[in-house]
């Protein structure tokens, strides 16, 4: 591949990459996180959860398809999108959490 080719490219590609690791991440706290619930006796929401982390899992690391053939129509948005989805289930895992930590005593 030539110079020309690649014009353009690095930085949304370190951006897209960038939130594919974040996602990773959130993912990964996710799971911990049921793993936690299933330690402290609490297993729907331990296996809710789970669910929920493998979900984020499989969300964060699909790549949306991107168009690629010319540099202004790459676009990382759907990737940041996607990591977004993940905090939120990440989030909601952390909610249910705390809810039974507080209600189980």
């Amino acid at each position: 591949m030539t110079a020309e080719g690649r014009v353009g490219r690095g930085p949304v590609d370190r951006t897209s990459l960038a939130w594919q690791r974040t996602s990773a991440t959130a993912a990964l706290v996710a799971l911990f996180a049921a793993v936690t619930a299933l330690r402290l006796g609490e297993p729907a929401v331990g296996v809710a959860a789970l669910v929920l982390s493998l979900v984020g899992l499989v969300v964060g690391a699909s790549t949306p398809r991107v168009r690629r053939s010319e540099a202004e129509q790459r676009d990382p948005w759907p990737i940041i999108v996607r990591a977004a989805v993940v905090l939120l289930l990440t989030a909601a895992v952390g909610v249910m959490l705390a809810i039974a930590a507080l209600v189980g005593g």
